[in-house]
């Protein structure tokens, strides 16, 4: 028992190193597009980027694929349930980003009320993250 946990420590461990190179190639893109396009497109466009990363590279350094479906396969999964996180996050960022702007005056959060928005978000996403993909790859 107390290997299933270490192992699962160590996997989290792993997997929110990794997810935070993604995340902040997923902040440089969004900070970047978000000056010049709608934030929940911005947000999809960088979010993309980031969750192809942070499969490819979980899928060879911290999960075991033990099912007979390979992982391309389980790829198709994944984007289609990133898609759906990825737009679900991308309309709360954008009515998070409205709340900020309307109900918050600190100079500083007014200024950053985009990037604000997108980091309240984000260890919710990684948790959830996590949770789907040890699932997807070593249980599905």
């Amino acid at each position: 028992m107390a290997d299933k946990f270490f192992k699962l420590l160590n996997q989290a461990l792993h997997f929110f190193l990794i997810s935070g190179v993604g995340w902040l190639m997923d902040m440089l893109i969004y900070s970047i597009l978000s000056n010049f396009i709608p934030v929940m497109v911005a947000n999809i466009i960088s979010s993309s980027v980031a969750v192809t990363y942070v499969y490819i590279v979980s899928t060879k350094k911290i999960f075991e694929n033990t099912s007979k479906i390979n992982i391309k396969t389980k790829y198709v999964f994944y984007i289609l349930y990133q898609l759906g996180m990825i737009l679900g996050s991308s309309f709360v960022i954008g009515k998070l980003t409205n709340f900020l702007i309307k109900n918050i005056n600190i100079k500083f959060i007014l200024k950053y009320a985009k990037i604000c928005a997108k980091i309240l978000v984000t260890p919710f996403t990684m948790v959830i993250n996590f949770i789907f993909m040890k699932f997807l790859i070593e249980k599905v």
